[in-house]
């Protein structure tokens, strides 16, 4: 935090009454800008937060990831520098809500984030299901969530479905980072793994190339979730920062660079997922 190394009234005393109140005005603005979290960036690039998160977040590779390669192209659209930054899922939040990171992606609504944070037209929809070991459980499929009681379910700390499986009174080990999830499947310390259907396999697929036939996932998404930039409410300038992205997302979008970007990513025929998103019972 700023603080002055000599008195205010000390600095006023030399001046006339009428210079002591304008330069005290002056001062006193000055400081108000300093003191507020990220103020000092208002020349520089504005700061985004991320963690792992592949295919949409790559921080290890040729490519950075689908969905950070859409975040950069909507804002360069619209002329806005960025800055990313890599830190696990919760510290991404906490940045998020002190205000030291413009945005967090990709996060999904809740009512709890909303208390703190605004949301970006949305950037992508997670098909969200469960992975398994075929020989533990065969050809699995659920049609409630209430079918999984009783069932240890691998989550993801940081990630929004904490609440919802808390509610539900499912049985989760949580642990940082997605690719936990699929080691302890295999090591048989989770019967069940949470997660996008992309992430997983692509998880999957780079940590056990040799054994992913052995791996399965529901056919049944218990969720489709809706993605977006997660805005700080305390950051300077985000209301017209999030008008600015969401206008570039909306340019990208419109001239087939988003529609490019997910066939590089993902291949020619995957579908994309829209909608407001809906869940399982």
């Amino acid at each position: 935090m700023f603080r002055l190394s000599v008195p205010l009234p000390a600095l006023l005393a030399p001046l006339r009454p009428s210079l002591a109140s304008a330069f005290a005005a002056m001062l006193l603005a000055v400081l108000a800008v300093l003191a507020v979290p990220g103020a000092v960036r208002a020349g520089g690039p504005v700061i985004l937060v991320t963690d792992e998160y592949p295919p949409y977040v790559i921080t290890r590779g040729e490519r950075p990831g689908l969905l950070t390669e859409v975040v950069r192209a909507a804002f360069a659209r619209v002329g806005v520098e960025t800055e990313i930054l890599y830190r696990p899922w919760r510290r991404c939040a906490l940045m998020v809500r002190e205000g030291e990171a413009f945005a967090a992606y990709p996060y999904g609504r809740t009512d709890a984030r909303a208390a703190y944070a605004l949301f970006s037209d949305p950037i992508w929809t997670c098909r969200n299901v469960f992975f398994y070991l075929k020989g533990r459980l065969g050809a699995f499929d659920f049609t409630s969530l209430d079918d999984l009681r009783g069932r240890l379910i691998a989550g993801t700390s940081g990630h929004y479905y904490e609440e919802i499986f808390k509610e539900k009174g499912l049985m989760v080990d949580y642990a940082p980072g997605e690719a936990s999830g699929v080691r302890r499947l295999w090591e048989l310390r989770a019967t069940l793994f949470a997660e996008d259907e992309l992430v997983g396999w692509t998880l999957i697929n780079r940590i056990f190339p040799s054994q992913a036939d052995r791996f399965a996932s529901t056919p049944t998404p218990w969720n489709l979730n809706p993605q977006h930039l997660m805005v700080s409410r305390a950051y300077p300038g985000a209301e017209a920062l999030l008008v600015r992205f969401d206008k570039g997302l909306a340019a990208i979008r419109g001239d087939g660079t988003y529609d490019r970007l997910v066939r590089e990513y993902c291949g020619p025929a995957h579908r994309l997922l829209e909608g407001p998103g809906v869940k399982i019972p």
